[in-house]
């Protein structure tokens, strides 16, 4: 399940093109090595140049030296309650340009250092962080280099969405914002559930991808709605319109403003999750 980061409020993101090849990365970040950053003890580079360190590497070999990089990250692959509690790590991969290259982020700690403690800490997909550790260069048994930073942990979030949330219609009578439906959530606690009837207008920041099969069989999506582009909750396995199956990806878009009709708002780990339900209404000229 797609999961994301603590409410705050998002700071103001200024992207410009990418430029690599050799050169700087989007953030200004020159592709070689700077100056020890004395407060993270990180050595400054950018994605790529982190990228390209890693596959001058042995085969399995790592850095002596410690890198602070910033991307924009482009997938979860762990949540933080699917692991061990005495680890409560996950995984993730930064860009630097959009995803057409990555670094694997492997058994990343939250800020300071310390375990995730609430599912509402992980990164939703296209925010930006700032994170630290050792470089390796991770070989499979097929021979599949991947680049990967591993065993650190994240410096600095600098924004908790994608930089294009362009805001959210304020909700109608009726309906609940988001923050109105996380409220509840947190009325209930961790664990627990409050079932009703509740309509819910937000804007998809963030969605899964069904497998073709599963899209056909079950015809549902998970994907994650905001008010403010701060905060946040996540809607789980809701159908399309009139309850019926999504029969096509494009049906459902980041971007779309929805109202969501859902018969439960639980609480999972934090995650205000609006389940048991299907998208009433849509902005998406394919729902």
């Amino acid at each position: 399940m797609l999961v994301a980061m603590a409410a705050m409020v998002m700071v103001s993101c200024k992207e410009t093109p990418y430029i690599n090849a050799p050169g700087t990365n989007n953030e200004n970040i020159p592709d070689s090595i700077q100056v020890l950053i004395p407060d993270t003890n990180g050595i400054e580079i950018s994605v790529d140049s982190a990228i390209a360190l890693c596959r001058s590497l042995p085969n399995g070999g790592e850095t002596t030296e410690v890198y602070k990089i910033r991307g924009m990250v482009t997938a979860n692959t762990t949540h933080p309650f699917e692991v061990p509690a005495k680890r409560r790590d996950i995984s993730f991969t930064i860009s630097d340009n959009g995803g057409v290259s990555g670094l694997a982020c492997y058994y990343m700690k939250n800020e300071n250092n310390i375990r995730f403690q609430s599912g509402k800490q992980v990164p939703l997909a296209e925010s930006r962080v700032t994170v630290v550790g050792v470089l390796t260069k991770y070989v499979s048994t097929s021979g599949k280099v991947t680049p990967e930073l591993k065993d650190g942990f994240i410096v600095k979030i600098d924004s908790l969405v994608s930089c294009d949330f362009k805001g959210c219609p304020e909700p109608k009578a009726g309906e609940l914002s988001v923050n109105d439906a996380i409220l509840i959530s947190d009325s209930v606690g961790a664990g627990n559930k409050a079932t009703g009837s509740f309509k819910i207008r937000g804007v998809v920041i963030t969605k899964e991808m069904p497998t073709p099969s599963d899209l056909q069989s079950y015809g549902n999506m998970v994907f994650t709605i905001s008010s403010d582009g701060g905060t946040y909750a996540t809607c789980y396995r809701l159908k399309g319109k009139n309850n019926g199956k999504f029969t096509a990806y494009n049906q459902l878009m980041i971007g779309d403003t929805v109202v969501v009709k859902v018969d439960e708002i639980q609480n999972y780990n934090g995650i205000c999750e609006p389940a048991k339900g299907y998208v009433l209404e849509s902005s998406n000229p394919n729902f």
